[in-house]
C-alpha cells in the first residue's frame, strides 16, 4: 500500500512539531501500521535530517513532553515497519526521532523499550544498533546521541526485548513489537 506524502513547503521544518500535539496522535503506538500520522512524524524526522545545524538545533530545542512521546512512539513503529520491510531505513528515522524525544519525555526511561525495538530490529533485518547509530551520528542532538550509545554498550541481555517487557506478533505484513 503506497504512503500518502503529506508535504508543507510553504511553512519552515520548525513549525511542523506542533502538529505532533493534535489530538489524532493519541493512542498512536497502537494504530494500525503504516498510517497517514506516520507521514506527518516522518516530514519532522526527514526535516531535522536534511536540515542545517542550527535548524536541527532549533529543532530539537523546540520539542516538547507531548512531541517527545509521539516521536518515540514513531521510532517503536519504525523498528516494527524496518522488519516488515527488511529495511534499513525505518531504523535510521527512528534512531533520528528517538533521539529528538531524549530527555524531553515525562518517563525518561521510555525510550529505552523503544531502543530495545530498535535493536531487536536492526539484528533482524541483517545490521546492528552500532552501524544504524553511526549512519545518523551527525545530525542527531548531542543528548539523544549520548543516550543511544550508552543504551548500546549495555550487555546483550539488559537491552533485550524480555528485559524491557517487550515481544514480537505477528510476521511479514503484520509484524509488530508491542
Amino acid at each position: 500500500m503506497p504512503r500518502r506524502r503529506d508535504s508543507h513547503p510553504a511553512q519552515g521544518p520548525e513549525a511542523l512539531l506542533p502538529r505532533l500535539r493534535d489530538k489524532r496522535f493519541n493512542g498512536y503506538l497502537g494504530i494500525r501500521l503504516p498510517h497517514e500520522l506516520d507521514d506527518a512524524v516522518e516530514a519532522i524526522v526527514v526535516a531535522h535530517t536534511n536540515g542545517s545545524a542550527s535548524l536541527r538545533l532549533k529543532m530539537a530545542d523546540a520539542v516538547d513532553g507531548r512531541a517527545a512521546a509521539v516521536l518515540s512512539a514513531y521510532g517503536q513503529r519504525m523498528a516494527s515497519m524496518a522488519v516488515r520491510t527488511l529495511s534499513v531505513e525505518p531504523l535510521r528515522r527512528g534512531l533520528v526521532a528517538v533521539s529528538l524525544a531524549e530527555g524531553r519525555l515525562e518517563q525518561p526511561y521510555d525510550n529505552l523499550f523503544v531502543l530495545a525495538a530498535l535493536n531487536d530490529a536492526a539484528a533482524l533485518v541483517g545490521t546492528t544498533l552500532h552501524a544504524v547509530l553511526a549512519d545518523v551520528a551527525r545530525v542527531l542532538p548531542p543528548a539523544g546521541h549520548t543516550a543511544i550509545q550508552e543504551f548500546d554498550r549495555r550487555q546483550d541481555r539488559d537491552k533485550s526485548l524480555e528485559a524491557m517487557g517487550l515481544s514480537r506478533t505477528g510476521t511479514g505484513p503484520t509484524f509488530l513489537y508491542g
